[in-house]
Parts: C-alpha cells; structure tokens; sequence
C-alpha cells in the first residue's frame, strides 16, 4: 500500500498521485518501479484523471521558473520543491478534491466543469440569459439552466450568484439550492452556498423564499441565512455575500476558517490553515481580486504565520 493510502480526507487516487510523483523524481525509480507506476496508472481512471491534473499543474508553476533561471541547477531545485511540497501536502492532507489542483471524474469540480455556467479561480463573470435576465457568478461557481414557455429555473451547484431578472409575469423565475428556493418575477436576489450553509438577499423588489413546507416574503435589503438547521433572518456575526459583486469580502465578527473558505475560490494555490488559527475571529472588508494582498492584511491584525511554498500551497498558522 503506498502511504498516500492512509491519509484521513485525502480521495486514494489523490495520495497516490502524489507519492508517485515523489518517488518518480527522488532518483531511485528503476525499471521495476516504473512498471509498478504504468500498472497503477492503468487500474483505474480516476487515477490517470489524478495524475494528469497533478503533473498539469505543477508544470505550468514550476518549469517556466527553472527556464527563467536557464540552468541545470535551476531545474533540480524546481524538482527538489516539487518533492517537499507535495510530501508536505501530502503529510497534512491539504490536497483534496475540490482544489484548482486537481480535477478528478465524479468530484466537485467534474461537476461544475460539467454545469450550464460556470467560473474559475479569481473570475466573476455575467451571463445574459434567453429571456433577458442576467446571472452574475462568483468566482469558482455554477449553474445549470432549465427555461421552457412554462418556467424560468436556475439551480445553484456551487458557490455564489447574483440574479437580475426580467421582469414576466406568465412564466416566475426560480432560483434552486439543495435547502430551498427563491420565486420572484421581476427585481434582483442574490443566493449563495459555503461548506454546508448558505445565504440569501432579496437586492431589488420583492421574492419568496420557499422551503418544504413554509414560504417567507423578503424585500428589498432582507437576506436569510441557512446555518446546517434552520435559515434565520441575518443579523450581527455574518459574512455579506453581498459584497462579492463589487471585489469585496465583507466580514463581521467571524472565524478567520471563514475567511479563508471565502478566499479560497480567488487564489489560484493551496491555502491550509490550522485548526488553531481558523478559531481566531475578525471583522473587516478584503479584496477579494488580490488574495495574496488579503492574506498580509489579515496577518497585520491577527497573530499569523504565513508561509508560501512556490505559491503552489500555503500554510497559515497560529504566531
């Protein structure tokens, strides 16, 4: 069994990609190695989706800076860190599914590469839709679409969007998440989903929120929020999905794990915080559009340790 194997939270085709990467480059893999790699290679295609997702990436970071350089010395440090981040990676189990690193078949990001609309890292972007309205998605989100003479539905797979619908009345417009749904006919609302929870605000005119077996008005400024249990009106100690539309993160009195979730769709790397850091708590506004000028904002104020590995993965620790 490779030791990847054994990692709690990391996907075993994940793990493996990378100690094979690891052993493929320490400078004792022989021929019986390399037939043992092309047999784990070929057992399954989540593990070729792993690998090519791993080495694509690395390679698009790591070479250009050994070329730059323009020497032999160059490339053997840029493999070098390529082992010591990814054994790092691997020791605390910061690559998973679900990151810019990787795309594996059947994970989170097969599945927003696969919706209707779709962004990337550090991309907001706004789509005009057949019927007029526009969606405004956040960075790192997805939709998927189902218009027809009878309705206008859009589903959110992930992330944040922002509708501005077009005012038609024969056919209501539906805004979908997997804990309820906004019904609205003509205004803006907003809706959004992070790690188990999710948000939304009416921004112009009225809409009803409806889950299995109530149904809430909202107006214009009033947001709800859903917390894993129940959605309750928002008040104090609360991220303003609102402010993502204009580059902002906007944060009252919450953790900095939060934080970091909320960042995480703008940086294109790994960012590991530990548990101890993640429960110390912040109010703020960030930009959004400059991760990394976030991340040395919030150690101004809060006693981090910040520590960049090739901007591949970085690591936030309690000072």
């Amino acid at each position: 069994m490779l030791p990847g194997q054994a990692v709690s939270g990391l996907p075993p085709a994940v793990a493996q990609a990378i100690e094979w990467y690891a052993r493929r480059g320490s400078g004792a893999f022989d021929g019986p190695a390399q037939s043992q790699f092309e047999h784990w290679l070929n057992a399954d295609p989540s593990h070729r989706d792993a690998w090519h997702g791993l080495t694509r990436q690395l390679d698009r970071t790591l070479v250009p800076l050994a070329q730059q350089q323009g020497s032999r010395q160059a490339l053997s440090a840029v493999n070098h860190s390529r082992r010591r981040l990814l054994r790092g990676a691997l020791a605390v189990g910061a690559v998973t599914v679900g990151t810019p690193l990787l795309t594996l078949r059947g994970g989170p990001l097969h599945e927003r590469w696969g919706a209707d609309l779709r962004t990337t890292t550090a991309e907001r972007r706004r789509f005009t839709l057949e019927d007029g309205s526009s969606l405004l998605l956040n960075a790192r989100s997805a939709v998927d679409l189902n218009f027809s003479p009878a309705h206008r539905t859009v589903q959110l797979l992930r992330g944040a969007v922002q509708a501005h619908v077009h005012n038609d009345p024969t056919r209501p417009f539906v805004l979908q998440c997997p804990w309820g749904e906004a019904r609205l006919n003509g205004g803006r609302c907003l809706l959004s989903l992070q790690a188990g929870t999710a948000q939304v605000w009416a921004l112009e005119g009225e809409m009803e929120w409806c889950t299995p077996g109530t149904r809430q008005r909202l107006v214009t400024g009033q947001g709800l929020g859903f917390d894993g249990r129940a959605w309750q009106p928002i008040a104090k100690g609360y991220i303003d999905e609102r402010a993502w539309a204009h580059g902002l993160l906007e944060v009252h009195d919450q953790t900095l794990g939060q934080v970091i979730d909320h960042l995480r769709p703008y940086h294109a790397g790994l960012l590991h915080v530990s548990a101890s850091a993640a429960a110390l708590r912040i109010s703020g506004v960030f930009n959004l559009d400059d991760s990394r000028q976030a991340l040395a904002a919030l150690k101004d104020v809060l006693p981090l340790a910040v520590v960049s590995y090739l901007g591949l993965w970085t690591r936030i620790d309690h000072a």
